[in-house]
């Protein structure tokens, strides 16, 4: 056996493995044993979801992505050529116009509609696949790199040596396929738009008290005022390098995404903090506290183990 690199565009990993596959099939190549773009996912939680799934990625998952990169690639076409016809005024071109602005709505809301069902997949190799052969070449066969420079956005070869196995051993040890799960909370709001809401909700409360209602209302107020992305960070920050997940927490991002505030964590660390009724039934969109209150008390559980060892 034998390995070899070669070069793709970056994003376009996973498109390469499958033209290439479908490439050697039709030629009935049995040179190649397998290729790998080393496939991940992220699962997004967004308060539209109608589904979790968490389940390892398929040939339907995969063409799926594939689909949604060739609807992006036509809407991509689509507003080249608008930019290039807003130059002319004469009537073919304006009815022309028109007509691919229609195109770039109509595609835009498939674009839309798949991605609510879809996970996010990509490679976690940027910019790379790997080529294993069945024989044990030294060198990149010539005909064999005819085929695969013969396919879209390959850019090249780094090295025409094969890799030596103790790299390839040492790369699918480290290399970390796990996938991950983002979830979208409320949208940050300004000092002022918290006091704001702060007050409103006071307002209502002081009307209900003793009630439930009031209880719901207060944790409203517990909400608004919830900086994740500030205490996700913080966590992480202070987390001690003896603790068992902190290669788990490492992985863990907390930014602002389209206003909303945005976590992105291992599969295994969303796992922790949500059953498996709570995942298969798809549980109510988490708020913001709810989700810090699981967050630290993953941290504090496994903080006392340490402490107890």
């Amino acid at each position: 056996m034998a390995y070899f690199v070669v070069q793709v565009r970056s994003g376009a990993e996973i498109e390469v493995k499958e033209m290439l596959n479908t490439v050697l099939n039709r030629v009935g190549d049995s040179m190649v044993k397998a290729i790998y773009a080393m496939e991940t996912f992220t699962e997004i939680i967004r308060e539209d979801n109608t589904a979790v799934d968490l389940s390892e990625l398929n040939s339907d998952d995969i063409s799926e992505h594939l689909y949604v990169k060739r609807i992006q690639a036509a809407l991509n076409n689509l507003r080249i050529a608008c930019d290039k016809l807003k130059e002319y005024n004469d009537a073919n071109s304006l009815v022309l116009l028109e007509t691919y602005k229609d195109s770039i709505r109509e595609l835009s809301k498939d674009l839309r509609e798949v991605r609510k069902n879809t996970k996010k997949i990509s490679s976690v190799i940027s910019g790379y696949i790997l080529v294993e052969l069945n024989v044990d070449f030294y060198y990149f066969p010539d005909n064999l790199w005819h085929l695969v420079k013969s396919v879209p956005n390959v850019t090249g070869i780094p090295s025409k040596y094969n890799v030596p196995q103790e790299e390839v051993d040492a790369f699918f040890q480290q290399v970390d396929i796990t996938p991950e799960v983002e979830m979208q909370f409320e949208e940050l709001l300004s000092s002022d738009e918290v006091v704001e809401i702060r007050n409103e909700i006071l307002h209502e409360a002081n009307k209900v008290v003793g009630t439930v209602e009031e209880k719901v209302l207060l944790e409203k107020i517990d909400v608004i005022a919830t900086k994740v992305v500030e205490s996700v960070n913080e966590m992480k920050n202070d987390i001690v390098s003896s603790n068992p997940i902190m290669r788990n927490v490492e992985r863990c991002k907390a930014f602002i995404r389209r206003k909303r505030q945005t976590v992105v964590m291992p599969k295994d660390i969303f796992l922790n903090l949500y059953n498996d009724i709570e995942v298969q039934s798809f549980f109510p969109a988490q708020s913001s506290f709810e989700f810090l209150k699981r967050f630290r008390s993953i941290f504090c559980r496994h903080d006392n183990m340490v402490s107890m060892e």
